[in-house]
């Protein structure tokens, strides 16, 4: 197993407050019942000598704009006066793959930091519980990310065919936490773009050197100043930043308006009777920015009645769209699949709808 996939699935487990938790970014373990996947850690110190724990950090007192990758791409989008030449002008502004799987283990990386400075001193996890919420979505939102954007350069596919690989490797040894065919659907979009799984000891070619470096982590991105409309890297010292980005989710609902609404615009240009390339680039384009959508509403915990409606038509949506893609369909399940497991932290998060366990 890689040292990303360690990152991604490592998680502690206690009794916290008479109930269990666990948690890890990504790679969730499925646990049943309230506070399912709030971070936890051990109760018992894991060092005999003083190790560092939240309380020594030295918390940023500026503020910093937080801004997910699914978010992120819709500032990507031209501002263009036609409909179509904007959706299909997206496809050409859509980041690199390997930018977006190194900003999404800087995030899952922090988030072990989180749980290894939590164990340290377990009192401290509740007043930054949100902290771990948030860093925990952007690492979701960065690897649903890389499997939804396509893969345009040779290092695009070539990171596609290396996560293919990987998380292969990881589902056939039964190292998986996610439903296997669940997670074979969304790498599904992998081998398309890709020349397939890597073989194991594979060589790889000397110009790709760079990208093995990036995808493994051993060059990542740094934290930089962020204007709201790019996204960033952060890390636990944002922690302000990050619980208050945390702490004003997106309206659920209004995402769903919006997805519905670029459906409806893919339905209203129809097929012309000789497609080119600008109706490709748009219909595509505007079926990438309605799953982001559809993922964003996955990924937040429910935290009203409206915002489980919201999360329940989102399951009505991608069945009725039996035609899209699936490997999309897919990581939007993974997507709700999160946000569920978050929401059974318990308040002021939401699992029950009508007396109903969601």
């Amino acid at each position: 197993m890689s040292t990303a996939d360690r990152a991604l699935r490592h998680s502690a487990l206690t009794i916290w407050k008479g109930r269990v938790f666990v948690g890890a970014p990504f790679l969730m373990t499925e646990r049943v019942g309230e506070g399912a996947d709030r971070p936890t850690p051990r109760t018992e110190p894991i060092m005999s000598i003083p190790t560092p724990s939240l309380r020594d950090l030295a918390f940023s007192t500026s503020t910093v704009a937080v801004v997910d990758e699914l978010a992120g791409i819709d500032a990507l989008l031209p501002f263009l006066p036609d409909a179509l030449e904007r959706h299909a002008g997206l496809l050409e502004r859509l980041p690199p793959l390997l930018d977006l799987h190194g900003r999404a283990l800087v995030h899952a990386r922090q988030y072990q930091r989180f749980l290894a400075l939590a164990e340290a001193d377990p009192s401290a996890l509740e007043d930054r519980v949100h902290t771990a919420n948030a860093l925990a979505i952007l690492a979701h939102a960065g690897e649903i990310a890389v499997l939804l954007v396509p893969a345009r350069s040779p290092e695009d596919r070539f990171v596609r065919a290396m996560l293919s690989s990987e998380r292969s490797r990881t589902y056939d040894s039964a190292g998986g936490v996610h439903d296997p065919a669940l997670m074979t659907r969304a790498l599904a979009r992998s081998g398309a773009d890709s020349s397939g799984r890597l073989p194991v000891g594979a060589r790889v070619p000397p110009e790709l050197a760079d990208a093995v470096k990036r995808f493994q982590g051993a060059v990542l991105p740094q934290p930089g100043a962020c204007d709201g409309s790019m996204v960033g890297v952060h890390v636990l010292e944002d922690a302000h930043s990050l619980e208050a980005w945390f702490d004003t989710p997106p309206d659920l609902g209004a995402l769903l308006d919006e997805a519905r609404a670029l459906f409806g615009s893919i339905e209203a240009w129809s097929e012309p009777e000789e497609p080119g390339p600008l109706w490709y680039g748009a219909t595509r384009g505007a079926l990438i920015l309605a799953y982001a959508r559809l993922c964003r509403i996955g990924l937040w915990p429910a935290r009203s009645h409206d915002d489980l409606v919201a999360k329940l038509e989102v399951e009505r949506v991608i069945c009725e769209r039996a035609a899209d893609p699936d490997h999309m369909r897919a990581l939007v399940e993974i997507a709700l699949g999160v946000g569920r497991r978050i929401a059974r932290q318990g308040p002021p998060f939401m699992t029950v709808l009508g007396g109903v366990e969601l």
